[in-house]
């Protein structure tokens, strides 16, 4: 028995070994194996690069990280009251003081005077606690709006660039249409001075030319539009048409991958989307402003430390003296707000008319998540059924430019129906591209939202989050 297994899996350790290969290569781009190798980036390496640039250089990007190290910085105000303070006055001064109805009374007295004094929160029934946790929750909330960000714009960036691509393949159909019908009408003008065409005709296509035209005209300056808002998005100065790629790979579709990753997020109740979890720090948020809010009229107390110079002056009906006098105390106080307008009610209600308000986004931000991940897992479908069609299709234009070339030779044919069954090609080559890229985005935003966005799990290291 022993020995079978030990075969088997020396006849199969090449495959196991290709399986450990992919399963490094996917923890090494922050996928998961499921995931690896199937999104855009994986079948563009230009987008890669675009990818990695975007995070360190958009403008969005940017911001969220100014807003992140704002949220920080706050932790450490919100902490400083826990803290004691130190605050020190002091000054060199001259004093001189006499009564006024007797200039003889008068007396002076100069020197260093000074006041040191140390201030300590003793205790505050955890509501200064509760104030710096609150304050770190607004760092999480940050950072987790800064890695929806990245998520988001990835999605963005991917769908986009595949668009742009779609964007240009359609473009080269319309541009040899456009050279098509100049041939064809240059070759209608032609029999037309020699007799063998009809004015009308001519008018006719140079009407139809005219209107191709124009169409491609607005269509080349929609592309420049969209070329521009994409290099705006990744940060850079201009995007050029040469940049794309004239063809989209077949992607590899698995139904079964696909619900096993639907099945993961159903598990989760929605919860694990970035949305999600800001509500859910926010339900948390308004717990702690509950409990703050449930002390206000509690006494508090402080201790303090004083060490002072200070000048003394005494006076009488006939004297008047001036001497410095050292003084030391040390203090425990206390103060209660006993009565304050049923503010602290109306604090206490808004925090838990807030704690509602996040559990209901919580509930929306759970719902929406499987919704939008239920639709993409049957848009998904659909989409593989199109690539399929679409290969069809663009196998039967191929075909086409064969069977015109042999019609021309035979006389059959004109010697612009090539450029015509050309055209066809180009189409079915748009149609092809545009329905796996919309695969393509629809993928990535699936996985964005059931899985794990490499872009989220290649985070800055000092933006520590927990794995989804």
């Amino acid at each position: 028995m022993l020995s079978m297994v030990y075969h088997t899996l020396r006849r199969y350790r090449w495959a196991l070994a290709a399986l450990a290969s992919a399963g490094l290569w996917a923890a090494a781009r922050g996928q998961a194996p499921e995931t690896a190798g199937t999104l855009p980036e994986d079948y563009f390496p230009a987008l890669k690069m675009l990818l990695d640039g975007a995070m360190k250089q958009s403008p969005q990007i940017i911001l969220k990280e100014i807003e992140t190290a704002q949220w920080e910085a706050r932790v450490y105000v919100q902490d400083a009251q826990r803290y004691p303070s130190l605050h020190g006055d002091m000054n060199y001064a001259e004093n001189q003081t006499a009564i006024s109805s007797n200039s003889s009374t008068r007396s002076r007295d100069n020197g260093l005077f000074y006041d040191f004094s140390l201030n300590q929160p003793l205790f505050q029934w955890g509501a200064m606690k509760n104030q710096s946790e609150i304050a770190r929750i607004y760092v999480s909330i940050a950072e987790k709006r800064y890695a929806e960000m990245r998520r988001s714009l990835a999605v963005s960036i991917r769908q986009q660039y595949l668009m742009l691509i779609a964007r240009k393949l359609y473009l080269r159909s319309q541009r040899l249409t456009l050279k098509s019908q100049q041939a064809d009408l240059d070759l209608t003008q032609d029999r037309f001075q020699h007799g063998t065409a009809a004015e009308g005709e001519v008018s006719g296509k140079k009407l139809a030319l005219e209107d191709t035209s124009l169409r491609v005209a607005r269509d080349e300056t929609e592309f420049v539009g969209m070329r521009k808002a994409f290099a705006r998005l990744v940060g850079l100065a201009d995007f050029s048409e040469e940049e794309l790629p004239l063809e989209i790979p077949k992607p590899v579709y698995s139904a079964e991958n696909t619900s096993r990753m639907l099945a993961s997020l159903l598990r989760e109740g929605g919860k694990s989307t970035f949305e999600a979890q800001i509500a859910q720090l926010g339900i948390k948020q308004a717990d702690l402003d509950y409990r703050i809010a449930k002390v206000r009229l509690l006494p508090k107390f402080n201790a303090g430390i004083d060490h002072a110079v200070r000048n003394n002056t005494t006076a009488s009906t006939n004297t008047v003296s001036q001497q410095g006098i050292v003084q030391d105390s040390i203090a425990v106080s206390g103060n209660w707000n006993i009565f304050d307008g049923f503010a602290t009610k109306g604090a206490k209600l808004e925090a838990l008319a807030t704690k509602r308000l996040r559990e209901r986004e919580l509930q929306i931000a759970s719902e929406t998540a499987i919704d939008s991940a239920q639709r993409l897992e049957r848009e998904l479908a659909l989409d593989a059924r199109e690539i399929d069609l679409t290969d069809v299709r663009r196998t039967l234009a191929a075909a086409g430019i064969d069977r015109v070339k042999e019609e021309i030779k035979l006389g059959n044919q004109k010697p612009t129906a090539v450029e015509d069954a050309t055209v066809s090609l180009y189409v079915a080559d748009f149609n092809r591209s545009n329905a796996r890229a919309k695969f393509l985005w629809h993928w990535s935003d699936f996985v964005s939202l059931a899985a794990t966005d490499p872009v989220v799990n290649n985070l800055p290291s000092h933006y520590g989050r927990e794995k989804r």
